[in-house]
């Protein structure tokens, strides 16, 4: 070749590298998010992922000695190769999920396959590279430091870009059609010293067609294949930044999944809120303002706001997709009672946060009278800021009277932190004098383990716990906790809630009779000697998790 190619063979060639340094590092992530929606551990699949193709790239880079020839067509092969395997791996996950009990091998099989053909990327580019570069030295500084940034640009792209805007299947497609696109413009570029150049041209632009109807068609695949692992229609369908969202609905059974764990069922989803809110609220010493933490959904809200002495209320919940879609989804608004446009409401996070954090939402709403008890909510303003709890309680200058904590399970440990001795300590820096706490805890009998892990951690964060149950039909035995600091013994305060007389506001469910029996648990059911308390460091928590809900 000239001089003048071969300076734009090196620039094309680092270029290339640059851009599959994004790609690899993007594969890594969108198969970790994959194996979280289907099986609901983000921790777990996220480090086995990354891990078997660190390994997987270790041997491809042993293989690659073995590849003789034309390296150049063998390194375009190898594009195409890989464009195909990463843009379908998702699909085909998906239909295994759906048909077989094969998906934990197939996504481990994938992130080998897809980590040995990118091990091949690498050694392949500096052979070929070689070629035009005047040292091994100068081959490798260039080769590398693209890799290098390339994966950088690739994190955040995916993080920041792709995951808000693009479901999982998606970006698996999309970085197929990136290969596939490199390989399609090396085959023009290097076409004099490619052979079979015919064959290769015709396979990349067959399956860039191919992933570019994937891309473009796949919310109606998607929905159909999903729709085999529900019960019901699906009638929403999201992959959001932290979580997948599916809501479902049959006649009057409305039912929202988040990674595939439900969270609600509307027959019998007032049992779970109802007892959750109103036994706190049933003796708190006052109701003025109110913290819910988790709790998107405007359920528990819902509840909160039944209490006239509730002049204010904060709610916090990490993901804007779940209180966009309860603000916004006419089932999700009848169920809630169009909670989430109430004047008392602020979605909001602490001073500190960042500006692009905050945005504001007003709807000029009229809704069906009939559905929300004869309320019209109309030009209703809500600033919604929604961040992680954790920093919130951290950043926040804010003091509660009750704070309602209604967390998904601790099942990765971005939530386990929110179970943790840290958490709840930096949490009473937030509570006023004779502040109440009300905690989601999990199942008593489906995971014991956990709920008594979650009432220890309570009582080494320096409150008083009060644990209670009861039977909701959809999720079976259920458990909470009533926590608050100094004040009256824990036997007081079950003596003061058997004695309620009423409960001042409408319920479907919960009755003075209800709380009183709430409270009552089997012999020895509440030794915890052998429980570890959860921390940030140490999160025990995940553990019990596993031991419990996977068996």
């Amino acid at each position: 070749m000239n001089n003048s190619r071969f300076i734009h063979a090196r620039k094309m060639l680092a270029g290339s590298m640059l851009i599959m340094g994004a790609c690899g590092i993007a594969y890594e992530y969108t198969l970790g998010a994959l194996g979280n929606n289907l099986m609901g551990s983000s921790h777990e699949q996220i480090f086995v992922v990354i891990g078997l193709m660190m390994f997987a790239m270790g041997i491809g880079a042993t293989l690659q000695k073995n590849i003789a020839g034309n390296l150049i067509t063998k390194f375009l092969l190898l594009e195409i190769i890989l464009g195909v395997t990463g843009g379908v791996s998702a699909l085909v996950i998906y239909f295994s999920y759906i048909f077989s009990s094969s998906y934990m091998l197939l996504l481990w099989g994938f992130s080998l396959g897809i980590g040995l053909l990118i091990g091949l990327e690498i050694p392949l580019l500096i052979r070929i590279n070689r070629e035009y570069s005047e040292s091994l030295k100068t081959n490798l500084s260039d080769i590398l430091s693209m890799d290098y940034v390339g994966s950088l640009i690739g994190a955040l792209l995916f993080t920041y870009v792709l995951l808000t805007w693009l479901a999982v299947d998606q970006i698996a497609a999309l970085l197929g059609c990136i290969n596939l696109l490199i390989a399609i413009i090396g085959l023009m570029y290097f076409r004099p010293l490619v052979s079979h150049f015919k064959k290769l041209s015709v396979l990349g632009c067959a399956s860039l067609t191919v992933l570019i109807c994937l891309l473009v068609f796949s919310d109606n695949w998607r929905i159909s294949l999903e729709q085999r692992t529900y019960r019901d229609p699906i009638i929403h369908s999201q992959t959001s930044k932290y979580q997948h969202i599916v809501l479902t609905k049959k006649n009057n059974r409305l039912s929202l999944y988040i990674n595939g764990h439900l969270q609600f069922n509307s027959q019998d989803e007032e049992i779970y809120h109802e007892m959750l809110v109103h036994v706190p609220f049933s003796v708190a010493s006052s109701q003025e303002k109110v913290l819910i933490l988790g709790g998107g959904d405007g359920l528990a809200l819902r509840e909160v706001l039944k209490y006239r002495a509730v002049d204010e209320v904060h709610l916090v919940d990490i993901d804007p997709a779940i209180t966009e879609l309860a603000s916004s989804h006419p089932d999700l608004i009848k169920l809630n009672q169009g909670a989430l446009m109430d004047s008392r409401v602020s979605l909001l996070a602490p001073g500190g946060v960042s500006p692009s954090e905050e945005y504001t939402v007003t709807r000029k709403t009229k809704l069906n009278r009939l559905l929300l008890s004869e309320q019209t909510y109309s030009n209703s303003s809500v600033h919604l800021f929604n961040v992680d709890a954790d920093r919130f309680i951290q950043e926040s200058s804010d003091l509660y009277d009750l704070v309602i904590i209604d967390f998904s399970d601790p099942n990765s440990i971005g939530s386990a932190k929110l179970y943790s001795r840290d958490f709840y300590k930096n949490l009473a820096h937030r509570l006023k004098p004779n502040a109440l706490i009300a905690v989601q805890s999990t199942s008593p009998y489906h995971s014991k383990e956990m709920f008594l892990c979650i009432g220890k951690t309570l009582r080494a964060s320096g409150y008083r716990a009060l644990p209670y149950h009861q039977n909701v039909p959809s999720f079976g035995e259920w458990g909470w906790h009533l926590a608050w600091e100094g004040g009256p013994e824990k036997a007081e305060m079950q003596n003061k809630l058997a004695s309620i007389q009423s409960i001042p506001i409408t319920t479907q469910y919960v009755t003075p009779q209800v709380v009183s029996t709430s409270m009552i648990f089997g012999k020895d059911w509440l030794n915890d000697d052998h429980i570890a308390i959860n921390t940030k460091f140490q999160p025990t928590i995940l553990r019990y998790y596993r031991n419990s809900w996977k068996n």
